[in-house]
């Protein structure tokens, strides 16, 4: 029995009631589309058929095809203008309609559109029919009848698909923005860019499902290969640093199509890779990601070209977080160590200056920034002498400071049991050359004063010369000495010089932080210029005399940094 819904309908038009129910009935687009497919094609009696649908502005995909050889067929046609109207595919036959050859070359006769709306959504193509007849009136009238029919729920099932489409890709986006965020916690850990780029690696497998990759970092200038899959000869040259000029993920198919990367391209698609991924910080490249195909087949979509983009600049982040991190540890290092220095240094100068009867005696030691190795001594050594001494290690921090207290050492232990300067100096650079392997050097000048004879016995072991201001206005340098210590164990004997002090001559001995401060644009103060401010001040006590010097220093350095310690000892006879 006949249900009511089919009472008063034409035998005719049955048919095409019962098939608008059917696919009216579906959201299912796969269904739709090969019920209307098979359905034109057994009334036709056709044997070869298929649905193309539109996915994008002109491109055509093939969703269902019957009785046609698929590697025959492309998987895509590219229609700028699509008919509206049916049309005989032999009519298109022509260079004009270049994207209707594969129809032709499957004996396809008959091009329907799909409308919804006035919108072309798809196209059916129907192939020759088995009576070897032309399509009559009534035939085309009963297939456009039949996809104007299903026109709305292919439609529907289209924004059904499209609604699916969008809560997948919603759903991927969320995984992976939980991966970027786990991924983001786990790379910060330790701040260790190693740890950032095997997690990088694990990535690209487990999340991407990459076969093969290539991860390179900016090393100053160059890139460097930082991790590869399979392993690669680092040794091998390979074309990265060209593709720097992109800074968007790119197929390198894409790439190997234009002029400038065709070379580069083609060599990494012999390597197995089919895509580049700039990894970029504040616009800048700092490294690359190459992928190969995926372990579970199938090509990269935009998306997840996308996802190894947001993965990379990530992992960027990190390691240049973790190269900052251990630049902090390294300049606290510094710090910690030139702290050290600059109290083993301090630890070195006299506490006190010791009198001395029928002299006066002034020092000053200004420190710079950074921990030199700058160093005087005076200290009484019998009844009636006393030695003074300074010196400049080559170097700056602890090293220096610490080699500076092995001269203290060395010059306190000798200075009571050995009368002879020039041996004492001999044994001390001996010491001195021992430590250090000829690796630093230090300028030194020492001497024995005798109070009641008024005479200095000194060497000089290529430091600056002290300058003995006579109170007639001459100056005198005490040069004689021999080699600055810690080059080469003692091959020729030093030499003693001496010189007998008068009333109110004047003795400086300084370190090359005097003369050699600088100025705003790189000049020194020089010798010269201390020579004369020294012929100036000299009649003034001990004290002033240092006091006088600094001010001129620092109106020639005026706010200019000080670049080594500033050292000063005066010793004036009354």
């Amino acid at each position: 029995m006949k249900s009511n819904a089919r009472k008063g309908i034409s035998p005719d038009l049955l048919p095409l009631f019962e098939f608008s129910n059917v696919v009216n009935s579906s959201l299912d687009l796969r269904f739709i589309l090969s019920t209307v497919l098979l359905t034109t094609m057994g009334k036709m009696l056709v044997a070869k058929g298929m649905v193309l649908l539109r996915k994008e502005k002109n491109r055509f995909d093939v969703v269902a095809a019957k009785g046609i050889d698929e590697g025959m067929f492309p998987k895509y046609l590219e229609i700028e203008k699509p008919p509206r109207g049916l049309v005989n595919v032999d009519k298109l036959a022509s260079p004009k309609f270049a994207w209707a050859k594969p129809l032709v070359d499957q004996n396809q006769k008959l091009l329907v559109p799909i409308l919804s709306d006035g919108r072309i959504v798809g196209l059916i193509s129907l192939g020759e029919r088995m009576s070897k007849t032309r399509y009559s009136a009534v035939d085309t009238h009963l297939i456009q009848s039949l996809v104007n029919l299903s026109g709305s729920a292919i439609a529907k099932a289209l924004i059904i698909d499209q609604l699916k489409e969008a809560n997948r890709s919603i759903d991927r986006k969320y995984q992976e923005l939980n991966t970027l965020f786990d991924l983001s916690k786990e790379f910060n850990v330790g701040l260790n860019s190693q740890n950032v780029i095997r997690l990088l690696t694990f990535a690209l497998l487990g999340q991407v499902g990459a076969s093969k990759y290539i991860i390179c970092l900016r090393n100053h200038t160059a890139l460097e290969v930082v991790a590869a899959r399979p392993q690669m000869d680092r040794s091998v040259e390979i074309p990265l640093e060209h593709l720097c000029e992109i800074h968007k993920a790119e197929f390198i198919s894409d790439l190997a199509r234009q002029k400038r990367f065709r070379e580069y391209a083609t060599h990494l698609l012999q390597r197995g890779m089919v895509a580049v991924i700039p990894m970029q910080m504040q616009n800048q490249i700092k490294g690359l990601i190459l992928v190969g195909e995926r372990l579970r087949g199938g090509s990269y979509a935009k998306a997840d070209l996308e996802f190894i983009s947001s993965l990379g600049n990530l992992a960027t982040i990190s390691i240049e977080n973790a190269r900052l991190f251990k630049e902090a540890i390294e300049k606290q290092r510094m710090e910690d160590e030139l702290k050290i220095a600059r109290e083993i240094q301090q630890g070195l100068l006299p506490e006190h200056l010791p009198e001395v009867e029928g002299f006066e005696i002034a020092a000053v030691n200004i420190p710079s920034k950074q921990v030199g190795g700058d160093y005087y001594d005076a200290l009484q050594r019998s009844a009636g002498e006393y030695v003074i001494a300074i010196g400049d290690v080559s170097g700056k921090g602890t090293p220096a400071a610490l080699l500076m207290a092995n001269v203290q050492a060395a010059l306190r232990t000798l200075v009571p049991i050995e009368s002879s300067l020039p041996k004492a100096t001999a044994q001390i650079n001996d010491l001195t050359s021992s430590n250090t392997r000829g690796s630093k050097f230090i300028t030194f000048f020492w001497g024995i004063l005798d109070v009641k004879s008024r005479t200095l016995r000194y060497v000089n072991a290529g430091h600056n010369p002290p300058m003995l201001i006579r109170t007639d206005g001459s100056l005198e340098k005490l040069e004689v000495g021999g080699l600055l210590l810690g080059i080469i164990k003692t091959q020729t004997p030093y030499q003693e010089g001496s010189v007998r002090f008068q009333s109110g001559d004047t003795l400086v001995m300084y370190t090359d932080g005097v003369s050699e401060a600088m100025d705003s644009e790189g000049r020194d103060f020089t010798e010269e210029r201390l020579e004369l401010a020294l012929k100036r001040h000299g009649g003034l006590p001990a004290e002033e005399i240092i006091r006088r010097v600094q001010q001129e220093l620092e109106s020639h350095t005026k706010d200019t940094p000080q670049s080594d310690d500033i050292t000063m000892l005066v010793l004036k006879a009354l």
